[in-house]
């Protein structure tokens, strides 16, 4: 039986990839291991068996096997042996490696072409790579997950200085000092390359694929190709003092080939769509990093401005329709001979609830519409409102104040509104009136009047007052209640995994067990955790490192250990420290996340925001 389910999911596989029907990796399961399956329709094609698994590029994916990475294609077969530390994206006929902490190139049958000696190399077009060397440091040990992005990866580029252009038998065809960034796409062989002058700033040109230059470099910022231009700008003036020189900047456009079509005469020129740009009058943002109120332009492909004029603001459409500028409140169609036509703003429905209450975009305002008799309730600003936001109620925005639409069509907030509000949890919700907080029901009236500098909901029916360094809860109607057993913010306690693993406690070791209380992973590690990407991260008692172990419990050889282990936390924040030994401290904090979860500790251990 099991041959035969495998026969055909191999079958299903290979018609799949005679299709042409694109793959996207999909995990799952106890230990997190990853298949692929249809896009669209999401029927699994490729059964989840490896650890990890990469997009599809050419035809080929990378997948992590015991630890080591190889290549698949569509039908799910390894054509290319995993023996890698980590592989990244096929364009054209190569593709990244890393093998010994260096990257290298690997072609289609998986025989090295540029041997690994470099930090990174990535492959552009033709034989020829972006390479970056070692940069006086030892090759660090490799975590096998590092992101080895295709040069089409909006960041594969953005952090590697001191790079060159490498040719696979020719060696360097370029100086080793460039920085790079995309221009069209690879396969013209044109891309972006710049380095420092001698005031240290950016300077940029467009090189060849054979290292010569299309365009010397001479611009202190450029972009990407969008539709048939590219936006650059003029290299400062370090005649004029700083304020004055970052003013006096100005931006233009290319053409394809990297000539000079838009003129260098735009204060700020940000995108190119619908075969037209778009023009800032000054700066919109100030060198400090405040911003300016600017009027927007539209230019057309030669730098000549579409109406002969600034708009209050400009919207350009890249699906056919005419470019729109407004003056004032009124919003104006603008034909390509620069006329304007008075815009018959479309009505476009954003909402319908179950309930009967519609929500109408018109132009940049929208507007309610009653069950019922679709009596129209606002106009509010345009906030961002959604079908599952549905059946609300709805907090909208009108003149700078929040008002509060019910699921019937009623507004609360009478005709000042709310200075800020929160969201209804059941029947109240807090509200800010003259620069304090209050309560009120779903009638708008307060049973708890504006008096507190802060208040926040807690859960249905209780609030928190926050005075000073002090809290304390109440409920709707402002009587002081006993602080909830915990707070709404902090998950419930749970030793279960994604996938149904479930930790377990020994003599006070961990293991991993089903969901049927069978051992998965018997109980002799100070601390582990839940499996992801086919491994479990976990320490035992003589150990001093974090070890990968993989479903059978051995040690995944291929892999290397790491000093520290922490679950994915806060952006901006470290973990609380409870030792001054790092790969302790680690232990120690995964030991009291396991504590929490069973009930022996009153609190989680933190996550410190950095300040």
């Amino acid at each position: 039986m099991a041959i035969a389910t495998l026969t055909l999911l191999a079958s299903l596989s290979a018609l799949a990839a005679e299709a042409g029907t694109e793959l996207l990796p999909r995990c799952g399961g106890p230990f997190q291991l990853c298949g692929y399956v249809e896009k669209g329709s999401g029927v699994e094609r490729i059964p989840q068996q490896f650890e990890v698994a990469k997009a599809f590029s050419e035809g080929l994916a990378a997948v992590r096997i015991e630890g080591r990475y190889g290549f698949i294609d569509a039908t799910g077969k390894v054509v290319i042996e995993a023996r890698f530390q980590n592989a990244g994206f096929f364009t054209g006929e190569y593709a990244e490696i890393r093998m010994d902490n260096a990257s290298g190139i690997i072609n289609r049958s998986g025989e090295l072409v540029v041997s690994p000696q470099f930090r990174r190399i990535i492959p552009f077009v033709g034989d020829a790579f972006i390479a970056q060397l070692f940069l006086n440091e030892q090759r660090q040990a490799s975590s096998g997950n590092e992101r080895l992005g295709a040069i089409t990866d909006p960041v594969a580029l953005s952090s590697y200085n001191d790079s060159g252009l490498f040719h696979a038998k020719k060696g360097w065809l370029s100086d080793q000092n460039l920085r790079f960034s995309i221009f069209d796409k690879p396969e013209r062989g044109l891309i972006w390359a710049g380095t420092k002058d001698e005031n240290y700033s950016d300077i940029w040109g467009l090189m060849r694929a054979d290292g010569t230059w299309q365009v010397t470099p001479r611009y202190h910022h450029v972009q990407q190709l969008m539709e048939s231009r590219a936006i650059v700008e003029s290299m400062p003036d370090y005649s004029l003092p700083p304020q004055q020189r970052w003013e006096a900047l100005r931006r233009g456009a290319v053409d394809r080939d990297g000539e000079l079509v838009v003129p260098l005469k735009f204060a700020q020129l940000s995108y190119w769509r619908g075969g037209y740009g778009r023009a800032l009058e000054g700066k919109q943002f100030n060198s400090d990093g405040t911003q300016n109120e600017v009027r927007e332009g539209i230019v057309r492909a030669d730098g000549t401005f579409l109406a002969d004029r600034y708009f209050d603001k400009v919207e350009i459409s890249d699906d056919g329709k005419l470019p729109r500028g407004r003056i004032g409140k009124t919003w104006y169609s603008i034909e390509p001979n620069g006329r304007l036509i008075p815009d018959q703003l479309d009505v476009k429905t954003v909402a319908e609830c179950p309930g009967g209450l519609t929500i109408v975009q018109r132009g940049e305002t929208v507007e309610f519409r009653r069950p019922g008799d679709s009596q129209p309730i606002g106009p509010f600003e345009n906030t961002y409102f959604r079908m599952t936001d549905c059946p609300g109620p709805f907090s909208a925005r009108h003149d700078g104040k929040w008002f509060i639409v019910l699921e019937d069509g009623t507004v609360l907030g009478g005709k000042n509104g709310f200075e800020n509000l929160y969201s209804f949890r059941g029947n109240h919700t807090a509200v800010k009136v003259e620069g304090k907080w209050g309560i009120i029901d779903r009638s708008g009236a307060f049973t708890v009047k504006p008096g507190f500098a802060k208040l926040r909901p807690d859960r249905e029916g209780i609030f928190v007052v926050e005075e000073g360094k002090d809290s304390q809860w109440i409920d709707a109607y402002g009587k002081r209640v006993e602080k909830p057993a915990r707070d709404r913010l902090t998950p419930e306690p749970t030793l279960s995994c994604e996938g149904g693993l479930r930790f377990f406690e020994k003599a006070g070791l961990w293991g991993l067990q089903d969901s049927n209380g069978k051992t998965v992973i018997e109980p002799k590690f100070r601390a582990l955790s839940c499996f992801k990407q086919g491994v479990t991260w976990a320490t035992a008692p003589d150990d001093k490192a974090w070890c990968p172990i993989s479903p059978d419990g051995r040690r995944r050889a291929a892999m290397a250990c790491r000093e520290e282990y922490y679950p994915p936390g806060p952006s901006h924040s470290r973990p609380e420290k409870f030792s001054e030994i790092p790969y302790e401290s680690s232990v120690l904090w995964n030991r009291a996340w396991l504590d929490y979860q069973a009930g022996k500790r009153d609190k989680l251990p933190e996550w410190i925001p950095w300040r």
